[in-house]
Order: structure tokens, then C-alpha cells, then sequence
């Protein structure tokens, strides 16, 4: 014998708790995945952003006083510039950042581009898996020259 309360039979009460386990580990890998795309874009724009620091500094560093000064054209020195890497790399916020290219273009606005790599962890996925990425980024600056 079947007790009827209502429509509904007393033996299909409670079928629906059983969805509550799936949609919460439904929501927690939603979460795991926000997390991980989060945190790789932070360290994405962390690269990015020492990239174009690097280059605007090694710039300005490898600007050639002595050159503007005999003869009055912008250039960069390749090593004064080049120099300022390590450093800069080791004083930033990722200091396990690489350095992944370097060049100085010459010209009437001489260019420093600098390319940057780092491996970066994944939170989440590390503990389980052990993944990781390589992210990139490049930065430039450019010498411009000023009206007096």
C-alpha cells in the first residue's frame, strides 16, 4: 500500500536532495576555474607591466649623453641598456621572471623592446595535477625627442 499526501507519493519525497551534491561540486569547480583564470591574468598583467617598465628604464639608461651632446642624434647604448634587466627582474614583484629578448632599434625615435617569460603555477590544478603555463610579454619605450 502507497500513502498518497497531496499528488505526490511518500516515496519520491526527497529525490530532488539528491541533485544538491552535484550542484555543489558543480559550483565549486565553476569556482576552481575562476580562480585559476584570475590568477593567471593577474600574473599576465604583473609580466606585462615589468616588461614596459624594463624597456622604459633601459631607455633611459642606455641613452647616449655623450652622442646627443657632439653631434645631436638620439641613440641608445645596447649594453648601458641591456644592464638594467637582472636588476630590474630582481627587484620586482616576480622575481622568477626570465628574460626571454632584447633589442634596440635605432632611428629618429630609437626603440628598447624587451620580452619577458615566466612559468607560471596553477593554484588549484597544481595540488591535483601539477600544471603550469608559460606566460609572455613584450614591452617597448621609445626616445622622443622634446621641443626646447
Amino acid at each position: 500500500m502507497t500513502l498518497i499526501r497531496g499528488k505526490h507519493e511518500w516515496r519520491e519525497r526527497g529525490s530532488t536532495l539528491l541533485l544538491a551534491p552535484i550542484a555543489l561540486l558543480i559550483v565549486m569547480m565553476l569556482g576552481a576555474v575562476t580562480l585559476e583564470v584570475g590568477a593567471m591574468h593577474l600574473r599576465q598583467r604583473q609580466l606585462h607591466d615589468l616588461a614596459t617598465t624594463i624597456a622604459n628604464d633601459a631607455a633611459t639608461v642606455g641613452f647616449d649623453v655623450d652622442e646627443f651632446r657632439t653631434s645631436g642624434t638620439i641613440t641608445i647604448d645596447g649594453g648601458a641598456a641591456q644592464s638594467v634587466i637582472g636588476p630590474s627582474i630582481a627587484i620586482s614583484q616576480i622575481p622568477e621572471a626570465r628574460p626571454a629578448g632584447f633589442a634596440v632599434t635605432s632611428g629618429a625615435e630609437p626603440l628598447v623592446e624587451v620580452n619577458l617569460s615566466l612559468t607560471h603555477e596553477f593554484v588549484l590544478g597544481q595540488l591535483i595535477w601539477g600544471a603550469s603555463t608559460e606566460l609572455t610579454a613584450n614591452g617597448e619605450a621609445a626616445l622622443v625627442p622634446s621641443a626646447p
